[in-house]
């Protein structure tokens, strides 16, 4: 699967993976006024159980 298909896959299983849409989760993360990244990617992983990979899709989508 080329990186677009899976990127579009992963935001139509976002909420059944993680239990929020792309939405909740970028708001969640712009109320926290991290500044780096790798930041957001611990605070999604350790704070929410977010997967890694959805972590980092949601700091892709955030930074937009």
């Amino acid at each position: 699967m080329d990186p677009k298909s899976m990127e579009k896959a992963m935001l139509k299983n976002m909420i059944d993976k993680t239990g929020k849409s792309i939405e909740e989760w970028i708001s969640i993360v712009n109320e926290q006024n991290f500044v780096e990244n790798k930041d957001i990617v611990n605070f999604l992983k350790t704070e929410h159980s977010v997967g890694h990979f959805y972590a980092h899709l949601i700091v892709k989508k955030q930074n937009k």
